[in-house]
């Protein structure tokens, strides 16, 4: 009976690794304990180990694929051993879902990133110019107006001259 060769999760972080490149054909014969594959994860370089003497019947991926956790990048089996029939849809479905979740994860990553770069305050631009030259916090600002309205540059200019007057004080 033949074996699949599936990335494993080898570390609790790991989601994903690159199949850097295979030192086995497909044809040729490998021996239990001979590197199939070199293997690249976010802390290490290694090579994959067959657990199995065989033949390498079919890689399932190219050197420098980027493959999720579980997807089957070999089988090694008897010469005239029929490659297993469902390996493309397993691995074709688990590559949506791994890029599915890299999607939200990015998409994530840039909402954070805009929501933090990006002023949640609204403001027309000359009021934002004057306050970034003045080096006010447009927040502190909108606190003091209604907030159903954009900051105009002069409630930039009022808050300026209140806390002109405040500090004289």
């Amino acid at each position: 009976m033949g074996q699949l060769i599936a990335v494993e999760k080898w570390a609790a972080n790991l989601e994903e690794v690159t199949v850097n490149r295979w030192l086995h054909q497909e044809g040729e014969r490998v021996a239990e304990g001979d590197s199939l594959c070199e293997i690249i994860t976010e802390k290490v370089t290694f090579e994959y180990e067959v657990e199995q003497s065989g033949v390498l019947r079919r890689i399932y991926c190219q050197a420098g694929s980027i493959v999720p956790v579980g997807y089957i990048i070999a089988f090694i089996g008897k010469p005239d051993e029929p490659l297993p029939a469902d390996v493309l849809e397993r691995n074709a479905r688990l590559m949506r879902q791994y890029r599915s979740a890299a999607q939200l994860d990015l998409e994530a990553d840039i909402a954070q990133l805009q929501s933090a770069s990006s002023p949640s305050v609204r403001a027309t631009p000359a009021a934002r110019r004057l306050a970034r030259q003045e080096g006010v916090d447009l927040a502190q600002i909108a606190q003091r107006i209604e907030q159903s309205r954009a900051i105009r540059e002069d409630d930039v200019s009022q808050y300026l001259q209140q806390r002109t007057a405040d500090s004289d004080e």
